[in-house]
């Protein structure tokens, strides 16, 4: 902090502009954030979005601030004056809208992350073209003056108006070399490079602050919790100094990280590294549906939540916040909650791609319950009394559902209990979880209605409390699966394990052991694989159970795979897994925290004749035009084909009987065909399993 020349002692603006001073340093280092990307804003109001509560109009931002927002992230381009889909020139994220946006931020009482991308266009592991402008540098050290120069000259003069951000990103989603130019490669990252363009970055922004009213944090920005230890590892290795914050993007639908890891992850890095840590990027969807002709990006909910809606993405952040808390982390940042549908334009459509992740409804109106809520929670940095969580589903099959699903019991509150409403969990499976002391005993049961006449009616035999309630005893986590007015369990879940063996030797075969395959002693199991890459092994699993597993190379206890230490959660050697009624896949790489991206296809040929084999073909990833491959018998007459994919894919297919075209089903005309009505269609957005049956269509 540099204070005013020849300063008047008895000048009381002098102090009190000392005393905002050292409060808005004291600020940067005791606040929790609980942040918001914003940087859509300016451009979706500009084209027609208005952003309502209670049906009344009202300014975004101050929204965010009432709901407890206390940092605003806003993204900074170089010159980006490229078309849009529409073929007009851009406008926004330049210097003058990134300006307008800081002063709102700082007009609604809210402090401001600054991301520099250093580039025209959106920065990512996959793009880090530097400006066009930066182009006449022809050596490192020519770089790291133009990246000097400009961090230092926009906080200069974002601070002479004012506006000097509390934060500032020097650089976005980095894990590939930044500010590349034409002919330079993006990966592998050269760590030297990465170190020494960072630190003039870091230094601008130290040597701004020096002479301005404060001295911004500095952040780091890496995507993927899988690839930030090592990345950090590196740069450290190579000279990297001075930032004060590891900041990571992290997104379950390409990260596949749980909650649990995450927050472990940087428990980790501010012990190992001696740096505060902060998610700067997270979403998750409240609906599968769209409004415009902008095709959304994510669908799906993180493993462990049902299917997306505004109380499951209100629960997911709020979880996932309460963890980074506890875990020393630094705050956690939504990423566009107010991109919103409107008439504008991107680069590849009209509307938003994001307008089933905002914090507002297709109309605009701010949504209540919804994610918007974790704002305003208290995050206590010290674990809370120890609790159980009781998870209670139900199968409703064949039965009316019209009226709301429910469940009531001595957990949902005392002396008179309340009417609770579950959530779709997906194939007619309706879910609630409670938290209750551990060791707590007590009664429930569902209701079709909210009526406590629409009870459901609980055989005897499963009614151990007054001989007409369901009960439960929480040792621990427990999850109570059954059927509707039934004593039957909901089936288990059937879970695929995957292994990506790409440039591995797998002359000895692919193996997979863990605490599924065996008790007391685990054995190892052989795995399957229809592309020689992709490895798969099927297991039955309880929901709701966890455990340890690892895969080897080799049918012997020496070949086993080296897990990174970053996802070896069990005993610190092991992967873990978390089942519950939606998982369906597993995945990693070998001797990785990665995941690939898998695509599935599963037939039951009981209606074909023969039955006893089955081919795939058509424009599937990985097979040559006009092959039919042999596809693998997974049970009884179910066949797989499993492979890696490049997302979003898509393309025709078709099964046969045998090798030979002639065996190929005709199919009927209900199902999305594909050339004249031959063949399906299938369409990947994320990893998944794709079931038919034989000349059906599901």
């Amino acid at each position: 902090m540099r204070l005013p020349t020849q300063p008047n002692p008895t000048s009381v603006g002098w102090l009190c502009m000392l005393l905002t001073l050292l409060f808005s340093q004291a600020a940067l280092s005791n606040t929790f954030y609980k942040g918001v990307d914003l940087s859509y804003v300016n451009q979706v109001e500009d084209n027609g979005a208005v952003f309502k509560v209670n049906g009344v109009t009202q300014d975004p931002y101050a929204i965010m601030y009432d709901y407890g927002a206390n940092l605003v992230r806003i993204r900074l381009w170089h010159n980006p004056n490229w078309l849009d889909f529409a073929g007009n020139v851009n406008t926004y994220s330049n210097y003058a809208d990134a300006k307008r946006s800081i002063a709102r931020a700082k007009a609604n009482g809210m402090q401001v992350l600054l991301d520099f991308h250093y580039s025209d266009n959106w920065a990512d592991p996959s793009h880090q073209r530097r400006p066009f402008a930066w182009d006449s540098a022809t050596t490192l050290d020519q770089l790291k003056v133009l990246l000097y120069n400009y961090t230092f000259q926009t906080l200069r003069d974002l601070d002479a108006e004012g506006l000097m951000p509390e934060l500032v990103q020097i650089g976005n989603e980095t894990n590939n070399n930044m500010a590349i130019g034409p002919g330079e490669p993006l990966s592998p990252v050269n760590y030297a490079r990465q170190a020494a363009l960072m630190n003039e970055g870091i230094r601008a922004v130290k040597d701004a602050g020096a002479l301005g009213s404060l001295t911004p944090k500095t952040i780091i920005h890496i995507a993927n919790p899988a690839h930030v230890y090592g990345f950090f590892a590196g740069v450290r290795n190579a000279g990297l100094t001075g930032y004060d914050i590891i900041g990571m993007s992290y997104y379950y639908h390409w990260h596949g990280y749980s909650i649990n890891q995450t927050a472990a992850l940087i428990a980790q890095l501010k012990q190992d590294f001696q740096k505060d840590v902060m998610i700067v990027e997270v979403s998750h969807p409240w609906t599968t549906e769209g409004i415009d002709p902008a095709g959304n990006i994510i669908n799906d909910s993180a493993p462990g939540y049902p299917a997306p809606s505004p109380q499951v993405q209100k629960d997911y952040l709020i979880d996932l916040t309460t963890a980074v808390a506890q875990n020393g982390g630094l705050g956690v940042i939504y990423w566009e909650p107010l991109w919103i549908s409107s008439n504008a334009y991107t680069q590849w459509g009209h509307g938003s791609h994001w307008e089933n992740q905002t914090f507002f409804d297709f109309n605009g109106e701010l949504m209540i319950p919804g994610g918007v809520e974790f704002l305003a929670q208290d995050y206590p940095t010290v674990a809370p009394e120890p609790t159980a969580k009781l998870t209670l589903k139900v199968d409703m099959t064949g039965v009316d559902v019209s009226q709301g699903v429910y469940v009531t019991g001595s957990f949902s509150g005392a002396g008179n209990w309340a009417l609770v409403p579950m959530t779709l969990e997906g194939n007619n499976i309706y879910t609630h979880t409670a938290e209750v002391a551990p060791g707590a005993e007590g009664a429930y049961y569902f209701l079709n209605a909210n009526s406590w006449s629409a009870r459901e009616t609980v055989p005897a035999e499963c009614a151990p409390w007054w001989g007409v309630d369901r009960g439960f005893i929480a040792n621990g986590d427990v999850t109570y699966a059954v059927k509707w007015g039934s004593c039957a369990a909901i089936a288990n879940p059937e879970v695929m394990f995957v292994v990506d063996m790409t440039g591995v030797n797998t002359a000895n075969g692919v193996y997979i052991t863990g605490s599924f395959t065996g008790t007391p002693n685990w054995k190892i199991v052989p795995m399957s694989t229809t592309d020689g890459r992709i490895y798969y092994h099927y297991a039955t699993l309880p929901a709701g159970s966890t455990g340890a597993y690892y895969f080897l190379n080799g049918n012997n206890w020496a070949a086993r795979e080296q897990v990174p230490t970053e996802c070896a959660l069990m005993w610190n050697t092991d992967r873990a897994y978390s089942i519950s009624h939606g998982t369906s896949l597993i995945r990693a790489r070998w001797n990785s925290c990665s995941q690939p991206e898998v695509g599935v296809f599963e037939v039951d040929m009981t209606n074909a004749t023969p039955n006893t084999a089955a081919y795939i073909s058509g424009a599937l990833p990985n097979v040559a035009a006009g092959s039919n491959v042999p596809m693998k018998l997974k049970k009884e007459k179910t066949f797989v084909y499993a492979t890696g994919i490049t997302l979003p894919a898509s393309g025709s297919y078709y099964y046969l009987t045998g090798s030979s075209a002639n065996t190929r089903e005709k199919l009927p005309a209900a199902c999305t065909l594909l050339y004249g009505g031959k063949d399906r269609k299938y369409s990947f957005t994320n990893s998944r399993i794709q079931k038919d049956a034989w000349r059906a269509c599901y």
